[in-house]
């Protein structure tokens, strides 16, 4: 009887598992596409892109199961790291892209050691109020500003035809719909499921309307591969690209914090003050992870307290399973290739929904303070400044400096800076604990 219910155990685990990888598919599938999209990465570059992302996310999991805050939780691409990926590919010169890239991938390995040691240093919690909610509220919601150009003109089919073409807009509209729909009208596991029955239905009317780029597809030239470390050259040195990537680590210090904060509840388990320290620490060793292998850094996933919710997986052997076989998937270039052949209108209609949040989190921190005249001087000017840089033209910035340019060419990075200026030195004032809800 013992080894039937051990049987019977082993057998419900893996399908467990196998519910873990399909959810952690749905936050990994459109993030090489979309990023490959916006530095002009050819089909092979993509495709090899989404076997590091598997590796990496599936890993990365790993990584805070055995040695981090060791919660169920799943790590994925962070939307502010992705985010912060587009708005630099789009932003730049086709020719700069790939040295772009590699500076990427130096900021992903400074950011993640800075992140590691400072998570065991008495500190964290002074750097995290730097943070408040105004400062929060007005990098998410420049961050998405800058970003909704990209979106519009991938949806409306605009990029792809170069004029409004009607069948993608309808394609990508009913995706959002479905995927607005799963979120708000479903229950239990499907909720979780819908950005991915989005991107299946969108993926199918694409090709019955005969839309699919099929010169844009690879085939791999072997069935096993390696993930490459490194793969978009050896890591150089950015001074603007290092900045914007330790201050987008630090503003997600409070993501880790919040995702171990709602994993708990939904366990019923007291989590301890540790446990925080060893999620940033094993976030930090996971963004130098990512930047060895030349990905979009990853984090811990608050929506991962709603899938333990729903499903009501609360054991640690299907994560490590699940896991183990996105890690896995990562080695098999057919999969990589298959996942890649995603329509990037598909993708970014996807991510409509997650980012459209990333604005909502941005007003909310921004609502939630009092309104007075040093708070909306603080924010105006803010806003002012960053979405007013977003619109200068980058040869407008050639004067300058290269170490410096791209900081002052980046209007998210300016507006980011000259609000914590007027938060903390200009208008300074005492401030309550920073929101921990990302």
């Amino acid at each position: 009887m013992n080894d039937l219910t051990k049987r019977d155990s082993g057998f419900l685990s893996g399908v467990q598992g196998i519910q873990w990888a399909v959810f952690m598919l749905t936050n990994i599938i459109a993030v090489p596409v979309v990023v490959g999209a916006a530095f002009h990465m050819s089909p092979a570059e993509i495709s090899t892109f989404m076997q590091r992302m598997l590796f990496v996310s599936g890993s990365a999991t790993l990584i805070q199961v055995f040695i981090g805050h060791r919660l169920p939780v799943v790590e994925g691409a962070a939307g502010m790291w992705w985010a912060i990926f587009i708005l630099l590919g789009t932003m730049s010169a086709p020719g700069n892209q790939v040295l772009l890239l590699q500076q990427l991938e130096m900021g992903l390995i400074i950011a993640g050691l800075f992140l590691a040691i400072l998570g065991f240093l008495p500190i964290i919690e002074k750097v995290r109020l730097l943070f408040t909610p105004i400062v929060t509220g007005v990098y998410l919601i420049l961050l998405v500003a800058q970003l909704s150009g990209s979106f519009f003109k991938s949806i409306l089919g605009i990029t792809a035809t170069g004029q409004l073409n009607g069948k993608i807009a309808l394609i990508c509209i009913i995706e959002i719909i479905i995927i607005l729909l799963f979120s708000l009208k479903v229950n239990g596991i499907w909720k979780s499921m819908g950005p991915l029955v989005g991107i299946v239905v969108g993926w199918l009317l694409f090709h019955f309307f005969g839309l699919l780029h099929l010169g844009k597809t690879y085939e791999p030239t072997s069935w096993f591969a390696v993930p490459k470390l490194l793969d978009w050259g050896s890591p150089k040195f950015d001074a603007g690209i290092v900045l914007t990537s330790i201050i987008t680590s630090v503003v997600l210090i409070s993501n880790v914090i919040a995702s171990i904060l709602v994993v708990g509840i939904a366990l019923e388990k007291e989590i301890q003050p540790k446990q925080y320290q060893k999620g940033i620490f094993g976030n930090g060793v996971n963004l130098f992870v990512s930047g060895i292998f030349s990905v979009v850094g990853v984090v811990p996933l608050s929506v991962s307290a709603g899938f333990i919710t729903t499903t009501g997986i609360k054991k640690m052997r299907p994560l490590v399973i699940g896991a183990i076989l996105i890690m896995a998937a990562g080695f098999f270039p057919y999969i990589g290739g298959f996942l890649s052949t995603l329509p990037l209108e598909v993708a970014y209609a996807s991510l409509f929904i997650p980012f459209s949040q990333m604005m909502g989190f941005g007003i909310r921190d921004l609502m939630g303070q009092e309104p007075s005249s040093r708070n909306l001087l603080v924010i105006g000017l803010s806003l002012m400044v960053g979405i007013g840089m977003m619109f200068m033209p980058p040869q407008g910035f050639e004067s300058v400096v290269p170490w410096l340019r791209n900081i002052v060419a980046n209007g998210l990075l300016v507006g980011l800076i000259f609000c914590l200026f007027l938060e903390h030195v200009l208008f300074r004032e005492k401030k309550g604990a920073v929101s921990t809800n990302k």
